[in-house]
């Protein structure tokens, strides 16, 4: 995982580069739509990260298929729900790496 500062709002921009291995169902509802996808990261311990999406950038996982090498931008949340946690991992950008080596 890759981290940059952006300076307006101290926030870490958080990447994960890696290989996508599945792309969920889209669901839709009335006036949003979401997908979900994972992939493997280009670590030396490769991990699986699950990602959802939500709306135009749905539209971007549209545009990708099984085994191309991207790039995603993406925030984290959790939020506590009958005294469980649960994470939840948005992408909000994905970027095909069209020159994989």
């Amino acid at each position: 995982m890759n981290t940059e500062t952006n300076k307006e709002t101290d926030k870490k921009v958080l990447t994960y580069k890696g290989t996508i291995i599945e792309i969920g169902d889209a669901v839709q509802g009335e006036t949003w739509i979401k997908q979900d996808f994972t992939i493997r990261t280009n670590e030396t311990y490769p991990q699986l990260v699950n990602f959802l999406t939500f709306n135009d950038v749905q539209d971007q996982l549209t545009r990708c298929k099984i085994d191309d090498d991207v790039t995603v931008f993406f925030n984290a949340k959790s939020r506590k729900f009958n005294n469980k946690w649960y994470t939840e991992i948005t992408a909000w950008r994905i970027i095909i790496n069209f020159n994989k080596k």
